[in-house]
């Protein structure tokens, strides 16, 4: 091999790792110099694209989740003064809530307004505290009754009776 082919081998290797290293360079945001951040962008507008939207489409949708609603059956214990699992064993008995409620000599109405008080109660110190905003907490308070009122006569459900657990279809 001639002096001639090699120094063209070294100079085809170099322009190959110099065009890898520009190529890193520029694709790297770490170390880009423009970087393109959305400054403006607030969390309620990252989080709009995955909520459900509301009818008023003037304002970001609320997120609504399962981790937004309070744990029903946690309230439940803690006006009856028993343990979360033993109100969940006698909902697997076919009681519902009420029920359960009515052995312990509540009405459904006193029981209602108890875990209203109780909830009105936890969303308050959540929103005084920071942990959620006062929109979230005014949307809790907004949909509370009927939330209430449809977990009242909630009956447990064994999900391997359930027909999205049957696999034998």
């Amino acid at each position: 091999m001639s002096k001639r082919s090699t120094k063209i081998s070294i100079f085809i290797a170099m322009l190959l790792i110099l065009g890898f290293v520009v190529a890193l360079w520029h694709n790297n945001t770490a170390l880009a110099d423009n970087k393109a951040v959305n400054k403006t962008a607030t969390a309620a507008s990252i989080m709009s694209k995955y909520s459900v939207k509301d009818n008023d489409q003037t304002q970001a949708p609320i997120r609504k989740g399962r981790l937004n609603q309070i744990n029903f059956v946690t309230e439940a214990a803690q006006i009856l003064n028993v343990l979360p699992i033993t109100i969940m064993q006698e909902m697997e008995k076919e009681k519902t809530v009420v029920q359960i409620a009515q052995e312990k000599g509540y009405s459904k109405a006193e029981f209602l307004q108890k875990l209203t008080d109780l909830e009105n109660k936890t969303i308050n110190a959540a929103a005084t505290s920071g942990t959620i905003s006062q929109k979230h907490a005014n949307a809790l308070h907004q949909g509370q009754a009927d939330r209430l009122k449809y977990n009242l006569d909630l009956k447990a459900v064994n999900v391997n009776d359930h027909q999205a657990m049957d696999m034998n279809h």
